[in-house]
């Protein structure tokens, strides 16, 4: 077909598998496949998050409907319920798209519906930007043979497109096999570009994606929207000063007003959307360690359902902010509810002072019975308070592994690594923690690691880094006298 005639990029997301595996080629041109760091989503979390650049939490589209805060009814997301900018706001480009989602009222798009999207993609070739969002409904029904015939689809689609598109798939990942990865990565970005020599170590974010849809239909991106250094995406660097975002006309809505309406009217569907919302939100704020948006948002979904699950985030964001009263408020509504859970026991010994009592209770709790995993790494700090070390330690680790460790918890992990001259796995325990502005004692602890460890130029910035924060630290002082 002719360049003229076809898209400059075309965005096709699904919460489900495309591809299996990670091929080198794809419908005949070379592929990039890159792991995505996110939290399982909806498609329309998904898709949205692609075409804002911004993750979840900031432009607010989780479900392909929503509850109107007027009529408290569900309705389908419009363009006024997402909180930033499409990436084609404000440009020339002529944009289509295929079960979109958050566009109805959008002068720009023309989004159709279709249980044949690849089939009708086909007549809208015309646009500079094609968006196919593929909803499969995450893990159901997949089997390795389905997958296959989805890469079908897929590519034969894909080979009816100029070589001078370009094409961003957003899929969950399999293996060579087409059965779904194993993985804490569940999401994969895979890329038709003309430059396709590309290696990284580092996981981006699924905000990173959208910061490269922005290159490839060559708009610049705006200010906040983190724009990748992926060496493939360097031709398409623009050299424009990077614009503010735009001022959107988005619906405010009062979600604890709304909650409690629909929680009074017992409309279970409703209720469901909601909960999906929140539930949502509450596991991105935890990722992201943003405590006041996961208080925020599991204290609504308490009012919707009250699980566990729930207050134990809400206790988690409140033993994160420090604040005792609601804390302790929290800590007996669980207790209330919840008698004779061990999430209830852990939750005892947080404003216990007294740590015999505490030792007593945390000893008869194996962590690998605690059903619900957000809880293992203050288990872990709770024992390490009082004395057991071998439980914390150990609890702290699975933390880590089954992918639930806060930077709290990390940080205490690695203070008692190097208090044991274990000081590689302290830093590794580390990872990333106090090389960012943040809690002080973090930052220093990753300084005293890097001094036992003799990094040099590490600890030249640690050091600098850390009197930024605080210019009259001694520990940093001393660790740069040191290496003079």
């Amino acid at each position: 077909m002719d360049a003229e005639h076809n898209p400059k990029v075309v965005i096709i997301v699904s919460d489900g598998p495309l591809i299996v595996g990670a091929p080198d080629l794809l419908a005949g041109r070379p592929a990039i496949h890159i792991p995505v760091a996110s939290p399982p989503l909806r498609a329309a979390a998904l898709a949205t998050t692609i075409a804002t650049g911004m993750n979840t939490l900031v432009h607010g589209v989780v479900t392909k409907s929503t509850v109107d805060n007027d009529t408290m009814t569900i309705r389908e997301t419009k363009k006024s319920d997402c909180g930033f900018q499409y990436f084609w706001d404000d440009t020339n480009l002529k944009v289509k798209t295929i079960n979109w989602v958050a566009v109805k009222g959008d002068p720009k798009v023309v989004n159709e519906h279709s249980q044949h999207p690849f089939e009708n993609a086909k007549a809208c070739l015309d646009a500079d930007v094609l968006g196919i969002l593929l909803p499969r409904g995450g893990v159901k029904q997949h089997s390795p043979s389905r997958v296959q015939e989805e890469q079908r689809e897929l590519e034969e689609f894909l080979g009816g497109l100029h070589r001078s598109t370009h094409v961003v798939i957003l899929q969950r990942r399999t293996s060579e096999d087409g059965a779904l990865l194993e993985s804490l990565r569940v999401y994969g970005a895979t890329f038709l570009v003309d430059e396709c020599e590309f290696k990284t170590n580092k996981i981006p974010h699924l905000e990173l994606v959208g910061g490269a849809t922005y290159m490839l239909a060559g708009v610049p991106c705006p200010l906040g929207i983190k724009q990748p250094d992926w060496s493939f995406l360097k031709q398409f660097e623009l050299e424009s000063v990077r614009p503010f975002p735009q001022q959107r006309d988005t619906e405010e809505v009062d979600w604890t007003s709304l909650v409690e309406k629909i929680t009074k009217s017992r409309d279970e569907s409703c209720i469901t959307l909601l909960s999906q919302r929140f539930t949502t939100l509450a596991s991105l704020a935890f990722r992201k360690e943003l405590w006041e948006e996961l208080e925020f948002n599991s204290y609504n979904l308490i009012q919707l359902q009250g699980k566990p699950f729930e207050i134990w985030l809400l206790i988690l964001a409140l033993e994160q902010q420090g604040k005792v009263e609601e804390l302790q408020a929290a800590i007996e509504l669980l207790e209330h509810q919840y008698p004779n859970t061990l999430i209830t026991a852990i939750a005892k010994c947080i404003l216990q002072f007294e740590p015999e009592k505490s030792k007593e209770t945390l000893v008869d709790i194996d962590v690998h019975n605690v059903g619900i995993y957000h809880a293992i790494g203050l288990y872990g700090r709770l024992c390490l308070k009082v004395g057991l070390d071998e439980f914390g330690s150990g609890a702290l680790k699975l933390a880590i592994q089954r992918g639930v460790a806060t930077s709290a918890d990390r940080a205490k992990l690695a203070d008692y690594l190097y208090k044991r001259e274990q000081f590689q796995d302290a830093l590794i325990a580390l990872r990333t923690v106090g090389s960012q502005k943040g809690e002080l004692s973090w930052q220093v602890l990753r300084l005293r690691i890097l001094v036992a460890l003799q990094r040099t130029e590490e600890i030249k910035r640690q050091a600098q880094f850390v009197l930024e924060q605080n210019p009259t630290n001694e520990t940093a002082k001393h660790a740069l006298e040191s290496i003079c």
